[in-house]
């Protein structure tokens, strides 16, 4: 059994608070939320860009689908740590159609036009948090027409 050699050079007193290092954490993010602002807003340009490309050439709708569907998780596994959920949730619902059914999603580019144009209004308009009446009728009206057309199936 190897020995333990960490134990002896971690002082048992001291150190940071815990309430001091939530404090730089969270100053950290807000100082990183406006470069996030523009990085996803790039992020969203590249989804049209291959959304743009799927339209115009059929024969590669398949790739940018996944190039989508790629783009789109991380922007859902991002989003909600720098204040925007409603972002987070639109891209959730763009992912979910994509992987249900990326044949239909190739077929139903308009529905993806759509996810990418609500991305877009709730970055241009800051919706963060939950984006209240407004930004939930954005996300239901998404969810609905992914469930209508996969329905369909």
């Amino acid at each position: 059994m190897p020995t333990n050699n960490l134990k002896p050079k971690v002082p048992s007193e001291g150190g940071p608070e815990l309430e001091d290092i939530v404090e730089k954490a969270e100053n950290a993010l807000s100082e990183m939320e406006g470069d996030y602002e523009v990085l996803v807003a790039d992020e969203i340009a590249n989804i049209n860009e291959f959304l743009l490309q799927a339209k115009s050439n059929h024969d590669e709708c398949a790739d940018r689908i996944i190039e989508i569907h790629r783009i789109s998780h991380n922007i859902k596994g991002q989003a909600a740590t720098f204040s925007y959920p409603l972002l987070s949730l639109a891209a959730k619902s763009l992912c979910h159609f994509i992987q249900e059914n990326a044949e239909r999603a190739g077929e139903r580019l308009d529905l993806i036009e759509a996810h990418v144009n609500t991305m877009r209004i709730i970055l241009t308009q800051k919706l963060k948090g939950d984006g209240g009446q407004e930004g939930q009728g954005l996300i239901t009206a998404l969810e609905q027409a992914v469930g209508k057309i996969l329905a369909k199936d």
